[in-house]
C-alpha cells in the first residue's frame, strides 16, 4: 500500500493515521508494563536486588551507590524510548512529513541496545564495568569547547569518581594510543587493557538484533545499516522513498515528489519496536519479573505492526 506524492494541501493518507494508532497502542502496552510489572525492580531472587545489596561495596569520590542508580534508572531507559515512538505517531499524522520517523526509531534502538548491553552482562562487577564505560563515554561526548575551565573541571572531577568506583572492583583505567581530548578513558578487567574496549555501536547493535532472533549476520546487520543511513540523509540511497511526478515537465525537466510507501515506513520503523521488546525482555529477566506477561502485553500490537509492515492486512480507509 503506498501513499500520495506530498503535495501541498494534501492530508494525511487514512492508513497512515491507522498505523499511527498502532504505535500507539504499542507504546501504551510498553508503558503499562513499566509502570506495573517492571516499575519495581527489586524483586526477591533479582539480579537488581543484588546489585542494590552491592551498592556500598563500590564507592566512588562523589558517588555512593552507583550499581543503586544503574537499576532505578532502567524505567527511565524505557520511558525514553517511549517518548521517541509516540513521537514516530505523532510524526505519521503530519502531513508532508515523510522522513523524519526513521531519526527518531534509530535513536530509540540505540538507547535500547546499550541498557540491553548493560543488563545481559553475566556478573554484578561486569554490569558495573559496561556501566561506568558508557556513562564515560557520555561525559566526554558532552559538546563544549576545551577553553571552557569551568566545564573541564566538572569532567574531570566526575572521571576521577568513575574511575574509583571502577578500583573497587578491580578495574584498571586504560586509555587510546594518542587520546584526542574527546577520547573517554576505559575501564578494564585486570591484564586486559584495550581488548575490553566496550564494542562500536555497529557492533553492539548487531549483536543486539542477533540476541532480538536476527541469527545470521548479515540480517542481523540490517536495522542499523538501514536506520543509519536514513539518519545520515542517504534516504534515496536505502531505498526508503520514491518519487513522482507532481507537475507538468518545464524545458525538459520534470517536477518530482517525494514519497514513502507505507509498508516501507512500517518495516523500518518496526525495528525500534523490536528494539524496544528485546530491552523490556532483558528487563524482565534482571528484575525476576515474567518475561511472558511482558511478551503478552506487547503481542497484540507487536502483530498489528509486523501485518502492516508485510502489508498482508487491508487498513481501514475511514478515520474518525
Amino acid at each position: 500500500m503506498t501513499s500520495p506524492p506530498p503535495l501541498a494541501g494534501r492530508l494525511t493518507p487514512p492508513e497512515f493515521e491507522y498505523f499511527a494508532d498502532v504505535v500507539v497502542r504499542f507504546v501504551d502496552a510498553a508503558e503499562s508494563l513499566l509502570k506495573s510489572e517492571l516499575a519495581h525492580p527489586f524483586n526477591i531472587g533479582s539480579e537488581a536486588m543484588r546489585d542494590r545489596a552491592a551498592s556500598d561495596d563500590h564507592p566512588g569520590t562523589r558517588s555512593k551507590q552507583t550499581l543503586l542508580t544503574l537499576a532505578t534508572q532502567q524505567g527511565a531507559v524505557g520511558l525514553e524510548q517511549c517518548d521517541l515512538l509516540r513521537g514516530i505517531a505523532a510524526i505519521l499524522r503530519t502531513d508532508l512529513v515523510t522522513l523524519a520517523p526513521f531519526p527518531l526509531a534509530r535513536t530509540s534502538a540505540v538507547i535500547a541496545a546499550k541498557a540491553w548491553y548493560v543488563l545481559t552482562a553475566g556478573s554484578k562487577e561486569e554490569r558495573l564495568r559496561r556501566f561506568l564505560n558508557e556513562e564515560l563515554a557520555a561525559l566526554y561526548g558532552l559538546p563544549f569547547p576545551s577553553d571552557d575551565e569551568a566545564a573541564v573541571t566538572k569532567r574531570n572531577d566526575r572521571t576521577v569518581d568513575y574511575l574509583a568506583v571502577g578500583a573497587t572492583a578491580g578495574l584498571e583505567a586504560v586509555h587510546r594510543k594518542k587520546p584526542k581530548p574527546w577520547d573517554a578513558p576505559i575501564l578494564a578487567r585486570a591484564g586486559q587493557g584495550l581488548d575490553d574496549a566496550p564494542p562500536s555501536e555497529t557492533q553492539l547493535v548487531k549483536d543486539f538484533y542477533r540476541a532480538a532472533g536476527l541469527q545470521e549476520d548479515e540480517l542481523a546487520g540490517l536495522p542499523y545499516s538501514l536506520l543509519s543511513a536514513a539518519t545520515h540523509g542517504r534516504f534515496r540511497q536505502a531505498g526508503l522513498v520514491s518519487y513522482a511526478s507532481a507537475g507538468p515537465s518545464v524545458g525538459g525537466v520534470s517536477t518530482a515528489a517525494m514519497h514513502v510507501t507505507l509498508g516501507v515506513t512500517a518495516q523500518t520503523t518496526m525495528y525500534a519496536a523490536v528494539a524496544m521488546r528485546t530491552y523490556l525482555c532483558a528487563l524482565a529477566r534482571y528484575t525476576a519479573a515474567s518475561e511472558t506477561v511482558v511478551l503478552g502485553h506487547l503481542q497484540g500490537a507487536t502483530a498489528e505492526w509486523s501485518a502492516i509492515a508485510q502489508q498482508v492486512t487491508e487498513q481501514p480507509q475511514d478515520v474518525e
